[in-house]
């Protein structure tokens, strides 16, 4: 993967190893949180005492790498790859949506902000489509090692988890696919519209919740449950997206980890805001410069009143003329994205009440969450579209900030006829192009 800040390898085509013998051989140990693994690229936590759980470093793990016929090397080589891309991720499709600003003067940001993004811009392939494609192939390729495995000694139970994790990030990758990307490709294939990547995807979630139910994972069978919801919520199947929904508990919470034990593996949301190894490079936006279209973050006042971001003017930009907005969702390296969420279960159940006619049921959900997490009062549903979904794209952005989610809400919303994408940029996209490189190496495209 492209990144600048941090001086990661590309990882493209067959994804050579960078990294030093030395470095390779490390062996760490890795802590397990409830059921969820603290693991991946060399996300460190405390010692634990379980084998599964004890790898070699997978900082720049490759597929040959994986052959070694051990299911927790293979596993953590999945999360790495996933956990390295995903808060570069959450960033870049945070400006184009305007959660956040550029901070910076990198030109390729620029055009991500302005939403005017040209096919051969540098960021489009390094941070964004390569480090995905890479997450989603190495899940691809684990499932196949570990199918592979049976029968072959070891432990069967944490081979049968590691398909089913290995299939979740496998359906969750091609979902970002469909979400950000306005079409996609996979191994040199067919170029998908985001409609038809994202039946990929559902097809994919409800192959990792069957795994996951045999494997005996009660976490991860809901997770493949969120993203099943997720997937059909895009493709608007909104009884099914509700089924989906209803089968997720309140306390689901399913995250990309993160650690200080390098650079390389802190939370870049963090680094690049909080300038830690590195100049800040995005911040949230207070509608006050002229030469960026005076770019506001929509909820900026609320935001501020329920303490998620704060005004600095005693900091200073990479770019200083741009005034220093916090996010305080992050403020440290370590802290964990939040992949699915019980609360995200019920903002879709909210949705499709809302779609179904049913505006007093979406609102008394939608109040349960205002209270239970955020002691705010109650909210009303008129009933119309047109009107509603602004409202609940209000309380998505709320519960779901910096997590990635913004960009398919918009896009979403926009089938509908309502446009919540920031105004007064030079462009106008929706959704990031397809690379030139993959134009230019892809023959079905």
């Amino acid at each position: 993967m492209t990144n600048t800040e941090s001086g990661g390898a590309t990882l493209l085509g067959r994804m050579k190893s960078t990294a030093p013998a030395s470095s390779r051989a490390m062996s760490r140990t890795i802590l397990r949180s409830g059921r969820t693994m603290l693991v991946g690229l060399g996300l460190v936590a405390a010692a634990a005492c379980n084998d599964m759980l004890r790898v070699d470093d997978p900082v720049n793990l490759t597929p040959d790498d994986l052959q070694g016929g051990s299911t927790a090397l293979t596993v953590n080589g999945v999360r790495g790859a996933f956990q390295s891309m995903f808060d570069y991720y959450v960033m870049h499709t945070a400006i184009l949506t305007d959660e956040m600003v550029l901070a910076g003067t990198f030109p390729y940001r620029a055009e991500m902000d302005a939403r005017s993004i040209t096919s051969n811009n540098e960021g489009l392939l390094g941070d964004l489509y390569t480090p995905l494609s890479t997450a989603r192939f190495m899940a691809d390729t684990a499932v196949a090692i570990l199918d592979a495995a049976a029968g072959a000694g070891g432990d069967e139970s944490e081979r049968l988890k590691g398909i089913a994790l290995s299939k979740y990030y496998a359906a969750y990758t091609r979902m970002l696919l469909a979400e950000a990307f306005c079409k996609s490709a996979i191994n040199g294939g067919q170029g998908l519209t985001s409609d038809e990547r994202m039946a990929d995807a559902l097809a994919a979630f409800q192959d990792a919740g069957s795994a996951a139910q045999a494997a005996g994972d009660a976490e991860l069978v809901a997770a493949a449950k969120l993203g099943e919801a997720r997937a059909n919520l895009w493709l608007g199947q909104y009884p099914a997206a509700a089924t989906a929904a209803s089968a997720v508990p309140d306390n689901l919470s399913f995250k990309a980890y993160y650690s200080t034990a390098s650079v390389a593996q802190k939370n870049k949301i963090t680094r690049l805001t909080y300038a830690i190894d590195e100049a800040r490079r995005f911040t949230v936006g207070d509608g006050t410069l002229d030469f960026t279209g005076h770019e506001k973050w929509a909820y900026f006042d609320e935001w501020e009143s329920l303490g998620l971001i704060e005004k600095r003017p005693d900091l200073t930009s990479f770019n200083a003329a741009v005034p220093v907005v916090l996010q305080l969702k992050y403020p440290t390296a370590d802290v964990p994205i939040v992949m699915a969420s019980g609360a995200e279960a019920r903002l879709i159940e909210a949705e499709t009440a809302l779609r179904g006619g049913h505006p007093g049921d979406a609102a008394d959900i939608v109040n349960g969450l205002r209270d239970s997490h955020w002691h705010l009062g109650a909210i009303s549903f008129s009933g119309d579209l047109a009107t509603d979904l602004p409202v609940m794209a209000r309380e998505r952005a709320r519960e779901l900030w910096l997590t990635g989610e913004r960009l398919p809400t918009l896009r979403r919303y926009l089938k509908d006829g309502v446009d919540l994408f920031p105004g007064g940029k030079q462009g106008s996209d929706t959704c990031f192009p397809v690379p030139q490189r993959e134009l230019d190496t892809n023959p079905n495209f």
